[in-house]
């Protein structure tokens, strides 16, 4: 006999015999009950057509990004790396936590000072070679507009995302937004590679930042894992505060402490140490291995806190050539050698915080360890280009510890390498650049075979490397704009291909330059060597195209050319080269 549902049970005729009463109390005791506090039809009408218009916002959010995205870049403004999200944001405010919440195997973000564009490279590859499809904000764009961007260029103009979302995302997130991003992406798994002092006049001093991340760590529910470095007092401490699982990662070959190298008698003299006090009592940590900065095998005297046990640890770590490290690697369950790709110590610590993210995902061994040997470099980060017979190198550098970290990678072999400098001032670098007197520009002297310097602060910086025992003459300084200080002494400047209707928009930039030139030529005798090789022969103009075109001249072919730039100074040295059809636009890549 056919089966009726309750609501089927009302279309029936009257029984035989039945009154209208009889019928009406039979067919009321078939109808569903309604208890207190139960969803009603209305109230579930109401929640479908609350859906229906969150899905129409997301769609408009989705179409309105993208169309913004391609126009940017259509009108050449920009790769619209963030625009898309900003847009996006602004057409629907929650457009985040709608896409985030469709990634069939959630997220990972991973937060840091320095290498969180690396990790988060490292950590992609590896999850591809694992089988998962992996978006990412690859670009560098670590905001919440960057991330939303991120999603919505994924996602399809119904405002869902392609694939039902079947992938997984890695996102590098900016120090200062972590909170906020945590509240809407919900990750699996929470990556912290280091924390180091950069841009104080956007986030004060360390211990800001650090508060912040204790702050949003005591939210973390117990499903996610937290990934430190155990070799970072200020991360690692964030692990006594976690509700769920705590790996650590960090570094157990002695040899890499500063005290063992080169017969030093005060190991890491010119090193900037960021995190100097301990969490608990506030006395100050002492070490037994210090890597770099405050990075290394530390303790506290007065209450015993001590460096927790990584359960991913480089056992040891050999150079084979400029840009290839073999490191020992140990985890729970393997123990094998990796080679990795890219120069550095520091490019160490971002593997091992990707080996480490991966096995909190339950990654295999296999797939770590092609995808770190596979892996090519990301933007800006150890990247090549080759132009006219030479090999242009790009080695970001953007605070204290960065810089001194590059130039120790870049000197440690004490061959004279071929140099181009780029300071610049604007928003993302920081306003203020006093950082660079941290920097240890005299490991430098005598190795460097030519140097430009360039960039908005290009006298800022030529002054501390006078200070570093760099002779003027030494140095070709060419500054991003015709500098009116210097005409009193050299005449008029001459034009460069990128310098046009610009002076009007940098009179702080003039007065910097003003004040540096000033500081240094103090003597008649000065006025005469530094400035005039600020703007003669070795100076055919001004702007970052100029500089690039000196510093490759000034490289023989077959030699490699080391740019060092801040950020903007980063985008600047791409935009040029794409401009010149040397390389693709950054956003071109794809995950």
């Amino acid at each position: 006999m056919q089966q009726h549902r309750p609501s089927q049970v009302i279309s029936q005729g009257p029984k035989q015999g039945e009154s209208r009463g009889s019928r009406w109390l039979r067919t009321r005791k078939s109808r569903p009950e309604v208890k207190p506090g139960s969803v009603t039809g209305a109230a579930r009408a109401g929640q479908r057509s609350q859906r229906r218009r969150l899905s129409l916002r997301a769609a408009l959010a989705v179409i309105g990004g993208r169309a913004a995205g391609a126009l940017s870049r259509r009108l050449r403004l920009g790769g619209g790396t963030s625009i898309v999200g900003l847009v996006a944001q602004r057409l629907y405010p929650d457009i985040i936590r709608h896409l985030a919440a469709q990634l069939e195997h959630g997220c990972v973000l991973i937060t840091g000072t320095n290498g969180k564009t690396t990790t988060s490279g490292f950590l992609a590859a590896i999850l591809r070679d694992a089988g998962l499809r992996v978006w990412r904000n690859r670009e560098g764009a670590n905001l919440l507009r960057g991330v939303a961007g991120a999603l919505v260029v994924r996602a399809l103009p119904n405002g869902n995302l392609r694939r039902a979302g079947q992938a997984i995302s890695v996102f590098e997130i900016d120090e200062a937004v972590m909170p906020q991003a945590v509240r809407l992406l919900q990750p699996r798994a929470v990556v912290f590679v280091n924390l180091f002092r950069d841009q104080l006049d956007r986030y004060g001093e360390v211990e800001s930042i650090a508060t912040l991340w204790r702050q949003m760590v005591k939210e973390l529910p117990e499903t996610t894992t937290l990934v430190l470095n155990a070799d970072d007092p200020a991360t690692a401490s964030l692990g006594e505060l976690a509700r769920g699982p705590v790996l650590y990662f960090g570094l157990e070959d002695l040899t890499l402490d500063l005290s063992s190298q080169n017969g030093q008698g005060t190991p890491g003299a010119y090193q900037a140490v960021d995190s100097r006090s301990c969490v608990r009592c506030g006395s100050d940590y002492q070490y037994s291995a210090r890597f770099y900065s405050h990075m290394g095998h530390y303790q506290c005297p007065h209450c015993g806190l001590v460096r927790p046990a990584p359960s991913v640890r480089a056992l040891h770590v050999r150079q084979d050539t400029f840009d290839r490290l073999r490191v020992t690697v140990e985890t729970p369950l393997h123990e094998g050698e990796i080679v990795i790709p890219l120069p550095g110590l520091y490019n160490v610590y971002n593997a091992l915080a990707a080996i480490t993210a991966a096995q909190a995902l339950g990654i295999s061994w296999a797939p770590i360890v092609s995808g770190i040997e596979q892996f090519k470099p990301a933007f800006g980060r150890g990247e090549r280009v080759q132009v006219a017979g030479r090999t242009l190198r790009l080695l970001l550098a953007k605070n204290p510890t960065g810089f001194n970290e590059v130039l120790r990678t870049l000197f440690s072999e004490e061959v004279p390498r071929h140099v181009l400098f780029v300071l610049n001032d604007h928003i993302a670098d920081g306003r203020d650049v006093s950082w660079i007197w941290d920097v240890d520009f005299e490991r430098a002297k005598g190795l460097v075979a030519s140097l430009t310097v360039a960039g908005t602060r290009a006298f800022d910086l030529a002054l501390r490397l006078k200070y570093a025992g760099f002779a003027p003459e030494e140095m070709t300084i060419i500054p991003s704009i015709p500098l009116r200080a210097l005409q009193a002494i050299t005449g008029p400047q001459p034009r460069g291909r990128k310098g046009r209707g610009r002076i009007k928009d940098q009179p702080r930039q003039r007065q910097a330059a003003a004040a540096a030139t000033s500081a240094m030529t103090t003597s008649a005798t000065e006025e005469h060597t530094l400035a005039p090789r600020a703007a003669g022969p070795s100076l055919p103009g001004y702007g970052l195209a100029t500089a690039l075109d000196q510093a490759i001249e000034q490289t023989p072919v077959g030699e490699t050319l080391f740019i060092v730039p801040t950020y903007t100074g980063l985008l600047e040295i791409h935009r040029e080269l794409e401009r010149r059809g040397l390389t693709p636009h950054f956003w071109e890549g794809r995950d």
